[in-house]
């Protein structure tokens, strides 16, 4: 399912801290299915998402633990 959604465009993405973002995002990662850095599918530990913001009418936004903090 994730391979099929991996066709490139752009998005305003309005993070958590309040900025409004224009990114240029696959849709796997738009449609919350992907971290926003590095791409990495969600799971568990440091694979885990936590929410940074939302994409209007489309989805959340999410990157997972490990970018969150600092490890990759």
């Amino acid at each position: 399912m994730i391979a099929s959604k991996q066709t490139v465009s752009a998005y305003t993405v309005h993070m958590l801290d309040g900025d409004v973002v224009g990114m240029r995002l696959t849709q796997a990662q738009a449609e919350g299915y992907e971290c926003l850095t590095c791409k990495t599918e969600c799971g568990q530990g440091l694979e885990a998402f936590r929410p940074v913001g939302n994409i209007p009418n489309v989805s959340r936004v999410f990157c997972c633990v490990a970018c969150l903090d600092g490890v990759r």
